[in-house]
């Protein structure tokens, strides 16, 4: 991932702000697709097949009906695990 943090985001031309959030999506991708095939890896060997975690779950949603329904899942989510507001 090649990000200039040498220069702060406001201070980025939109051009140098599109590039910067691409290096980031791209080892974001570059994480899971690292994640995906450790998990596999993993699931080949013999043993037991790994839970399924969240990002498992997101991932299979985003694939399947899109990154607008997997952030609704994810939205979902963070509501269910935030803790109830006191009167």
């Amino acid at each position: 991932m090649t990000t200039d943090a040498r220069k702060p985001y406001h201070e980025m031309t939109p051009a140098e702000r599109l590039a910067d959030r691409i290096a980031k999506n791209r080892g974001i991708q570059e994480r899971v697709a690292a994640y995906n095939r450790s998990s596999k890896a993993a699931e080949t060997s013999g043993g037991q097949r790994p839970v399924p975690t969240v990002l498992d779950e997101f991932q299979q949603i985003k694939r399947r009906q899109g990154i607008d329904t997997a952030s609704e899942f994810v939205r979902g989510r963070q509501k269910q695990v935030s803790p109830p507001e006191s009167e």
